[in-house]
């Protein structure tokens, strides 16, 4: 039986993904005991790693129509502005340091980033509902974690089937898995820093 290229991405990124969860900031937020101070600190860092790896695949014009074959609009599924507005609604504006994430050098490399940011939407509305005991109903303050709203699971679905379409050429997968073994590996990189 032939592996999905799904499945391949998630057994290649595993440990990481399961180290990520034992992050002191994020396990504050999953068990929804972290503090607003901490929420702040955390949505700025955040801030810090998809403003950077949106402007990573910004800084590379031909990923964009390479990536529309495949279903993937860049600019649909920016999330930094979400991470501003939250940190706005909780009274910080501070500019934010920019993770240090490289420019992709293909469109499959960049297909690999995007599973790390596109598969952080899908614990994000467990996440959301964490934040119940510091925000009460309040929409705002945790935009980011909602994803992308009505259009969340049709944008995941699209996303995986541009995994598999990627994927389904060998040259294409593997660097597609070392984008997201990267990805991960920067996104531990940049939280290990202040954990």
């Amino acid at each position: 039986m032939t592996t999905s290229a799904r499945d391949a991405l998630r057994e290649a990124t595993g440990a990481v993904h399961e180290r990520l969860h034992g992050v002191e900031c994020f396990a504050r937020l999953a068990s929804g005991r972290i503090t607003r101070e901490e929420y702040r600190a955390l949505l700025a860092r955040l801030q810090g790693f998809h403003a950077a790896l949106e402007a990573a695949l910004a800084a590379a014009p031909s990923l964009s129509p390479s990536l529309a074959i495949w279903g993937i609009d860049l600019a649909e599924r920016r999330r930094s502005p979400l991470l501003v507005a939250d940190r706005a609604a909780l009274g910080d504006e501070a500019a934010v340091p920019a993770a240090p994430i490289p420019v992709p050098g293909s469109a499959a490399t960049a297909m690999g980033w995007l599973y790390v940011s596109e598969g952080s939407t899908l614990g994000g509305l467990h996440l959301a509902r964490a934040l119940d005991p510091l925000l009460g109903e309040a929409r705002e303050g945790r935009l980011f974690l909602l994803g992308h709203g009505a259009r969340h699971g049709a944008m995941w679905r699209e996303c995986c089937a541009a995994i598999e379409a990627c994927g389904a050429d060998p040259a294409r997968r593997q660097a597609m898995t070392e984008g997201a073994v990267a990805g991960f590996h920067g996104f531990e990189s940049w939280f290990g820093e202040v954990d």
